[in-house]
């Protein structure tokens, strides 16, 4: 579930959010609010947010603008207030489709991959929490091919993982693990006939209930479905299909873990209807996981290509491109009690 409640009881919550600006309030539970802080980046999709829950933060880095130009910005915000300052420190060069991953132990976050006009990146970025400093941890030169629209996560156990992604030379369906600890990268795709079919525009997620990867939905142009609505598992080397019937296929959605019930939550993306804003619920069983739709109104509109991330109890959303286009509002929607 998505919090404590029933989901009846999260649905008419959740038609009950209002507009928080100024000072914080404390959100009801299970009920989507906007937070009016100051000094929000520029309207932007394509690009990462990221949760500093150690320090009670909110990072958004890069993406590209209304016109589909590359930006090179970062910014850190109170992720009670949505107060945001730039970072100031030199870091990545402008680029779109990257994807990020946050090791809390040694309070790091790193930024793989991504593309700016035709050019596509797969060097290796951190930015430390604590000081703001983004430092190139990996040129690249033993890296995964360069790619867009890949899915990266930290694996629990000093590991990063990169799978799938997209250049103009078509869609990969690899997976790499880079070495936190010691450096370097090692290919770890299994045998190509057990693979999820290749991909780019999905979404992943590292579950420490589970211990693995959950992959969902993309686009498989030129291979299979665009979108994608499949669900896969990566555990111990191995892909396992775990598809269930739940949300429709779609690219470009939001996917994060609630660390207090393991349950995955999936919110909007591009499906063949259109821009979405549903909110779904995956929990976690023996064969995968049960999907269950939960009611979102009053919350961000239709959208895709936007960000979100889990922290202490709640799932904070910003920006991605909607029907009006580009967009800068910070949501949270609370899910404990």
């Amino acid at each position: 579930m998505l919090n404590r409640r029933s989901l009846l009881a999260m649905s008419a919550l959740l038609a009950a959010g209002t507009i928080q600006t100024g000072e914080a309030q404390e959100a009801t539970t299970g009920s989507w609010r906007q937070i009016g802080g100051s000094n929000a980046p520029s309207p932007r999709w394509d690009h990462t947010l990221s949760a500093d829950s150690d320090r009670k933060r909110l990072i958004v880095a890069l993406g590209r603008d209304n016109a589909g130009t590359s930006l090179g910005d970062s910014f850190v915000a109170d992720r009670s207030t949505g107060d945001w300052e730039p970072i100031t420190s030199a870091g990545p060069a402008a680029r779109f489709g990257h994807a990020v991953a946050v090791d809390r132990e040694r309070g790091k976050l790193f930024l793989f991959g991504g593309e700016n006009a035709d050019v596509f990146f797969n060097d290796l970025w951190a930015l430390d929490l604590e000081s703001l400093i983004w430092e190139q941890i990996d040129d690249g030169s033993s890296a995964p091919t360069p790619r867009y629209g890949t899915s990266l996560v930290f694996d629990g156990d000093a590991g990063l993982l990169v799978s799938h992604g997209f250049t103009f030379e078509g869609r990969f369906d690899d997976t790499w693990r880079f070495d936190v600890e010691g450096g370097g990268w090692e290919d770890v795709s299994p045998d190509p006939a057990t693979r999820p079919l290749r991909r780019c525009l999905h979404e992943a997620v590292w579950s420490d209930e589970t211990s693995s990867m959950w992959m969902y939905g993309g686009c498989s142009s030129g291979y299979g479905p665009c979108p994608q609505g499949d669900l896969w598992e990566f555990k111990d080397g191995v892909w396992t299909e775990r598809t269930a019937a739940g949300p429709p296929a779609r690219t470009n959605p939001s996917l994060v873990v609630d660390e207090a019930t393991s349950s995955l939550v999936l919110f909007a993306g591009q499906t063949e209807a259109g821009r979405s804003s549903d909110l779904w619920n995956g929990a976690p069983g023996s064969d995968g996981l049960a999907w269950t739709q939960a009611a979102s109104e009053s919350g961000p509109s239709p959208r895709s290509s936007h960000d979100a991330v889990y922290s202490a109890g709640a799932i904070y959303l910003f920006g991605g491109y909607t029907d009006a286009g580009a967009a800068n509002d910070l949501w949270r929607l609370k899910l404990e009690d």
